[in-house]
């Protein structure tokens, strides 16, 4: 299938999303520079060695790494205040000169310093998102459930889960019943032959753009599920939310089958 209108829709969302992030990133750097600046201008006016305002470049680039949520800001800002330093405030003035061994010292603790603490933010920003999607998601479970049960067709039941996945997941979701066809790629058709995941992160396929992922469960295969992981892949809350709601879904289209096969043959059921 094509590029869908929800996908494009999602996928610009999120390039609006990554120009206003590297905005604030942008502000972020400018405003703690401005002020490291600021605390030289302000010691060398008190006739006190602006090497005393060090330790402030040091807090100036933790900021900066934790609300950036990179080391590469951090390190973009400790090269700046360095070479700010440098021209603006050691002799003779308003000349780069080749970095001294101090100079090189206090460069190498301000790369340290960023690079740890972007690891340490990256690691902690992304426990919080997957516990936000999380409990974003418990909340729609209900409203998922009232959608399976009122479905009546197979095709019903894996829109209200694909439409609930693609929410939770802030990513483009496909569930496609049935063998996929060769437009999908050998990736899709894998999955379903062998009743396993490929695609993205997979043994043989690590650089690709989607995942796929088996639908059906007690060794029958329904069909399969691509996820688009072209920014990133499904970390592990990511998957014990689509296996939970791939079950619920299966569940749902064998009931709906169920129903349909009992209509067919003039017979009625009675909902439990």
């Amino acid at each position: 299938m094509g590029d869908s209108a929800q996908a494009r829709a999602v996928r610009s969302a999120a390039w609006r999303c990554r120009g206003r992030l590297l905005v604030r990133n942008i502000a972020i750097v400018a405003l703690l520079y401005g002020a490291g600046m600021a605390a030289v201008w302000g010691f060398s006016l008190m006739a006190v060695s602006p090497l005393v305002v060090f330790p402030l470049f040091v807090l100036g680039i933790l900021i900066a790494s934790l609300e950036s949520d990179s080391g590469l800001w951090g390190a973009v800002l400790g090269l700046g205040y360095l070479v700010s330093y440098d021209y603006l405030f050691t002799e003779p003035l308003y000349q780069l000169k080749v970095l001294s061994y101090t100079d090189v010292v206090a460069l190498v603790i301000f790369l340290v310093v960023a690079l740890i603490m972007g690891v340490v933010t990256h690691r902690m920003r992304r426990q919080v998102s997957a516990a936000e999607r999380t409990a974003a998601a418990l909340r729609r479970v209900n409203r998922l459930g009232a959608e399976l049960v009122d479905s009546d067709t197979a095709e019903g039941a894996c829109q209200a889960a694909q439409e609930f996945l693609a929410a939770s997941l802030g990513r483009p979701v496909e569930i496609v019943l049935g063998e996929p066809g060769p437009e999908r790629g050998e990736a899709a058709l894998e999955c379903y032959q062998q009743h396993c995941p490929t695609g993205r992160g997979e043994l043989g396929y690590r650089d690709g753009a989607e995942k796929f992922l088996p639908f059906g469960m007690r060794g029958r295969t329904l069909g399969v599920v691509a996820v688009d992981c072209s920014q990133a892949d499904l970390d592990q809350a990511d998957l014990a939310l689509v296996s939970f709601v791939l079950a619920q879904a299966q569940l749902a289209v064998e009931r709906n089958g169920a129903y349909r096969s009992v209509g067919a043959e003039g017979g009625s059921v009675s909902a439990p």
